[in-house]
This record gives C-alpha cells, structure tokens and sequence, in this order.
C-alpha cells in the first residue's frame, strides 16, 4: 500500500502509460493540483477534472486503496505538515478588504508579486539540475534551434528567440506567419533541435511540431507543466514548469527565468 503522497506521485507517474485515456485524465489532475484533492470533495474534485465521480473512485481502486478518500487522505497528510500552499496564501490576500475597492491597484499587484515569488522558490527547490545542464548541452550541439511556443507560450518562445541571436546562436521562431506551419517544420534538419513550449490546454500546434520533429528523428526539449504532459511523453528532455496563477490568468515569470538561465549557460558553454 502506498503511504506517502510522493510515492502515490511516483506510482502515478510509472504506470501512467498504462492507465485507460479517463484515468490518464484524472492523473494529470491529480500531479497537477494536490491541494485540490486534499481540500475538494468528490463531486467537486470530478467536476474539476471533467469525469464522473465513479471515475475518481476506479482510479483510486487502480492504486490499491479501498475508496477514494483513503486516497485523499495522503495529500491532507502531507498539507498537515508542510508550510502554507501557494493556494492558501492567494486566498488570503484576495479576500483583503482593499482588494474590493476600486483603487485596488496596488492589492493586485501584491498578489502577483507575491504568487510569483512562492512560484520561483519552489522553482529553485524542485528542478533538476542534470535536466537544465543536459538541455544546454544539447542548445550548445544544435546547428539551429527552432523554437515553438503558441498562444500564452509565444511571448516565451519569442523571447527565447530573441536572446539566442543576440548572443550568436542560429535560433528559428516558428510563428506560423502566413499559415506557413508545416512549411516552417521542413526546415527542421538532423542537427537541429527543437524547443517547444505549452501548458495545459497544450496548443495544436506545438504538438505537432513536436511530434513532427521526432518523425524525423530530431532531438526535443520541452518546457511543460507536467512530467505526464503530450510534451513529456515526447520530448527527449523536459523541464517542468509550475507558474503563479491570479484568477486563472497564469503568470510567465518562471518561464522566463529558465530561458533567461539556459541562455546564459550557453554562454558559459561558448568559452
């Protein structure tokens, strides 16, 4: 029987492959949103999730526990002795009086600065250091580095763009200018590497340059928002990215700090 939450995470993750396509579903909400779980009830918890509640019970059966909320009762255990959740914290400054006046201003932007911050400590106390030195070794092998980023990802990606050329590397934006999606792939050569970039819900087109690129045999990095990700699944490596998020309008900070750190490890790499 799993005891821990982590192990839960670790087992959700190794047999995720294996799980039917609406226990994938809950899976991917589970890892993404643990404090949901610990403080949701069922119905709410499959509303969230898009399945029925019968749905969070098979999965539950699927790793050993008898209902779904000896499940649930692993990420109330882990809340109990962990600092205050980045959910807890948000609740707390929205619900200030001044954040109702219509001067509020300066509430907001609290709030976002201190979502952003929580976000990027976490950031430095959870990613893998060989990921980030195995994703600047294989930008520093590149001949080009096409990078994709659609939607909410394409300020990134551009970004991203724009500092690889101004410290001398051949980078290629894919922007589908013109509708010109796949005729931009066919530039894609074996010594190139792509960069993509989605969260959830994972742009169209960012899958299919990646799924494109691995037809042809080209190395991928993705930067995604989780280790069961259409992105991760494909990549041949992944960094997660977890951003703040006020009201659903979800914060670019943490992406940017990882370009900005494989940018200058590239750097670094070149003397």
């Amino acid at each position: 029987m799993t005891e821990t939450q982590t192990e839960l995470e670790q087992h959700i993750e190794s047999q995720y492959s294996s799980l039917s396509k609406r226990l994938q579903e809950v899976a991917r909400y589970v890892l993404d949103n643990p404090n949901a779980i610990a403080f949701g009830t069922v119905a709410s918890i499959a509303k969230a999730a898009g399945v029925h509640a019968s749905t969070l019970v098979r999965f539950a059966h699927a790793f050993g526990f008898e209902g779904f909320s000896d499940m649930q009762q692993l990420f109330k255990d882990k809340l109990m002795v962990s600092s205050p959740d980045y959910e807890s914290r948000i609740k707390s400054v929205q619900e200030e009086p001044a954040t109702h006046d219509k001067k509020c201003g300066l509430s907001w932007l609290k709030q976002i600065v201190i979502a952003n911050t929580h976000a990027l400590e976490n950031l430095c106390n959870s990613v893998d250091e060989q990921v980030l030195n195995d994703a600047i070794s294989a930008l520093h092998k590149a001949n080009i580095i096409h990078i994709q980023g659609a939607r909410r990802s394409f300020p990134t990606a551009s970004y991203f763009s724009y500092l690889l050329n101004n410290i001398g590397r051949r980078a290629h934006l894919l922007d589908g200018a013109g509708h010109m999606d796949i005729a931009q792939l066919n530039l894609l050569g074996p010594d190139d590497v792509l960069f993509a970039i989605s969260f959830a819900p994972y742009a169209q087109e960012t899958l299919d340059a990646v799924n494109y690129a691995k037809s042809k045999g080209i190395a991928v990095i993705a930067m995604t928002d989780s280790s069961v990700s259409p992105l991760a699944e494909h990549a041949d490596i992944y960094i997660k990215v977890k951003e703040a998020e006020i009201h659903s309008f979800r914060s670019l900070n943490v992406s940017t700090n990882i370009i900005q750190a494989l940018m200058l490890g590239l750097i670094h790499q070149s003397h």
